[in-house]
């Protein structure tokens, strides 16, 4: 398997350099490329986690 980036075309950083579009990290932006499957699902599990945590506040 192997995981497309997560990028939805709406690059831009916050303050705390975290991609307004699809909300990863500058390092986890960076590193993309050369992360494992592993690694590549941590992100997704994180991204995950996120939009529920902004469904459920909302």
């Amino acid at each position: 398997m192997n995981l497309e980036s997560p990028c939805i075309a709406q690059c831009k950083l916050n303050d705390e350099d975290v991609c307004i579009g699809c909300r990863r990290t500058i390092d986890e932006i960076t590193h993309w490329r050369t992360y494992t499957e592993r690694q590549k699902e941590s992100v997704f599990v994180r991204l995950k986690e996120l939009n529920r945590s902004a469904y459920e506040e909302s």
